[in-house]
């Protein structure tokens, strides 16, 4: 669970994150790969290779992080045949946070990765 969030700072699973998160199977990690404030594939694959039910892109506090068309589509594609579809969200982080607390609150699978400070 993300218990605080600030520009830059998360508070989760009692400890603090200082820059960007990463979640993986509801666990809190350090995520340090993001560059120019641009998303890529490889950063959400080993994410989706977990089966989440629930899958979140934390964009920022102004929303800033660059999430592209091609990200889009292989969420969309991903696992296309399969009941184990993840459901997934490409929101600021404020509305982030409350879809994963909630999602986790709820007994899902979730993993996702939130920018810190864009």
């Amino acid at each position: 669970m993300i218990e605080e969030y600030t520009y830059g700072c998360f508070k989760a699973d009692g400890r603090e994150f200082l820059g960007d998160l990463k979640i993986k199977n509801n666990k809190a990690h350090y995520w340090q790969d993001l560059k120019d404030w641009k998303l890529t594939v490889k950063h959400i694959n080993d994410l989706l290779m977990e089966n989440p039910d629930v899958f979140v892109i934390g964009t920022g506090a102004g929303g800033l992080l660059r999430v592209d068309e091609s990200i889009q589509e292989h969420l969309r594609s991903w696992k296309i045949n399969s009941s184990k579809r993840p459901v997934y969200h490409i929101v600021k982080n404020i509305e982030a946070i409350k879809i994963i607390n909630s999602a986790i609150e709820s007994k899902k699978q979730v993993c996702a990765v939130l920018a810190g400070s864009c």
